[in-house]
């Protein structure tokens, strides 16, 4: 079943096992064991097996404390913690039979791609929250709280806990003087300095993993276990804010007070924590299911039509340069030219036509573009407030240019020969290559950024216009905890748009002023606990509900353009200022 050259430890767990479990191969190893993945013969069920490392397994007292905090962790049944279903031994070796997650942990998941959006972060943390409340209510510490105990589920991304019970194991064979169990860079000083851990100390660790899982990074770095465990103790961590400003204030605060030296000082329980997570989740807009496809699909669109468009270009000059130089013989580079064409506008009108047919459907369910805009602005800035901004160097521009124009050039003389498997294989590279190339230019240039603005405005309306022909749209109620902002937004857009060609010509382009301001009022409120957050973010609302004020008017025959061009021109002043002190105030906390 496997392919790879068994271990020692393979054999001997497999010989100890069997009948039972059939071993497929290695999942991982550590210094608290071999993790194997297996089948439950009587069950026909996927497992994972877990085995001491052998120098523990040799001592009688690490064996008996393993298997009775084991068999206590087993009791644990809980939706975010992996189950153990049994604990043994067999000669020298001491196992466990866990649950296996179709996943990876939430370590891998961040060195993969980097710190998880705000959204995601507070509910992987507080579902791990939940399951150390479970386990501390039943007297269980798990003493190795860490983002490669934390198991993300490959469908869902449900988070659960690993290893609960086996660190306290291990501790009764620490050295005197020894590195105490757990890991160095997520230990709470008081495990650090050997004194009694409780549920406090783990709630430590998770406030490092929530640290490592917002930010992509420690909230210390040592190249040493001497300089994480000296930080732990004595140095005092960066507010978790100033690093990630899109996460709500309660959020990052609760995880501040997490790291905080005292355990008396940090929440009283996982359970509090965990209520205070789902507290500063409700400060995050909550998007509806429909609208959250739709931008998912969008940013896939972003990374290849966007590419396809700029690859119509390119091909062009490139064969129109070819054609200066090598000639056109029998018309047959126009040809290659206008198929290559072709196959980049067929790609491109493929993925936009998915695109507009979505946009119908969004206008079935009652959302226009004006609340997909401010999907899209919200979305935009998180990625921008968690991604640090990059750009491709110079000699990966040069050798992606290089390569795609090697690749298209072989193609050409591939094209040129006599054998038909040649012409057939340069013809596909001649296509392929720069297809390719542009592709990966347009990635890394930030190009589904560009989309995403393109989205947002007149593109983004002209698909919705062109979705909704032929399509009587009922308005839709208000949803459910939609915010005041939007709603506000969205009567003011609807008046704008009943108002004649004429009038609408005059004040300019108001979707795109109450677009900033509904993104603005939505980024304020995610801040909005203290008295001048909450003073901002009336002034932006109130700029929202003084245009609604003045185009009921205007509908009324009450009032005139000038009178809502002014405060037009005030709302768009508004809109700058805010972005600026949001801006400076990033700046101030780095």
């Amino acid at each position: 079943m496997t392919d790879q050259i068994a271990s020692a430890e393979f054999l001997a767990l497999q010989e100890a096992v069997a009948g039972r479990y059939s071993l497929e191969r290695e999942l991982g190893r550590g210094g608290m064991g071999i993790v194997f993945l297996a089948r439950d013969v009587a069950l026909d069920r996927l497992v994972a097996v877990k085995l001491l490392p052998t120098a523990l397994a040799a001592s009688a007292e690490v064996r008996s404390r393993f298997l009775r905090e084991a068999r206590t962790a087993a009791g644990l049944s809980h939706p975010n913690i992996v189950p153990i279903h049994s604990v043994e031994e067999s000669d020298q070796l001491v196992f466990f039979v866990m649950g296996f997650v179709d996943g990876e942990t939430l370590g891998a998941r961040v060195r993969r791609v980097g710190p998880l959006a705000p959204r995601n972060v507070m509910r992987v943390i507080q579902e791990v929250a939940w399951a150390l409340g479970h386990a501390h209510a039943r007297g269980i510490v798990h003493r190795d709280v860490k983002p490669d105990n934390v198991l993300l589920e490959r469908d869902g991304g449900r988070a659960l806990v690993v290893d609960f019970g086996i660190a306290r194991s291990v501790e009764a064979h620490t050295p005197a003087g020894g590195v105490r169990a757990g890991t160095p860079q997520y230990m709470s000083p008081e495990q650090v300095a050997g004194g009694p851990v409780d549920a406090r100390s783990d709630l430590y660790s998770l406030g490092v993993t929530a640290f490592f899982a917002a930010t992509g990074r420690l909230p210390f770095e040592s190249h040493s276990t001497a300089g994480f465990m000296i930080q732990h103790v004595s140095a005092v961590p960066p507010p978790l804010a100033s690093l990630v400003p899109a996460l709500p204030t309660r959020f990052a605060q609760a995880v501040d007070r997490c790291l905080a030296k005292d355990p008396a000082t940090r929440p009283d329980s996982a359970d509090e924590f965990a209520r205070e997570v789902e507290t500063a989740r409700g400060a995050l807009v909550r998007v509806p299911e429909p609208l959250q496809r739709f931008a998912r699909e969008a940013h896939a669109v972003g990374s290849e039509a966007g590419g396809y468009l700029v690859g119509i270009g390119g091909v062009v000059l490139g064969f129109e340069i070819f054609q200066v130089i090598e000639g056109d013989f029998l018309g047959i580079v126009r040809l290659i030219e206008l198929l290559m064409v072709t196959v980049f506008a067929g790609l491109s009108a493929t993925r936009i036509g998915r695109l507009v047919a979505m946009a119908r459907q969004l206008l079935r369910e009652g959302y226009d573009h004006r609340a997909l805009a401010a999907v899209l602005t919200l979305e935009d800035r998180a990625t921008e407030a968690v991604e640090l901004p990059s750009r491709p160097s110079r000699r990966t521009v040069v050798t992606t240019v290089g390569l795609g124009v090697a690749a298209t050039a072989l193609g050409l003389a591939g094209m040129t020969t006599d054998g038909n498997v040649l012409v057939t294989l340069g013809t596909a590279t001649t296509i392929a290559a720069p297809l390719i190339t542009v592709r990966r230019l347009w990635e890394n240039f930030g190009g589904g950024k560009l989309f995403s603005r393109l989205l947002r405005g007149r593109l983004g309306r002209w698909m919705f216009r062109l979705g909704g022909l032929g399509l009587r749209v009922q308005p839709a109620l208000p949803a459910a905890g939609e915010r005041t902002e939007l709603a506000i937004g969205r009567a003011v857009e609807d008046l704008y748009r009943g108002l004649p060609d004429a009038q609408r010509a005059h004040l300019g382009d108001v979707p795109a002023v109450i677009e900033r301001i509904e993104a603005d009022a939505l980024a304020l409120r995610a801040n909005a606990e203290t008295p001048k957050g909450a003073a901002r973010l009336a002034t932006a609302v109130a700029a929202l509900e003084t245009l609604r004020l003045d185009l009921l008017k205007l509908h009324a025959g009450t009032a005139t353009v000038d009178d809502l061009t002014r405060d037009l021109d005030a709302a768009r002043a508004l809109g700058e200022r805010v972005d600026a002190q949001l801006e400076a105030e990033e700046v101030a906390e780095e």
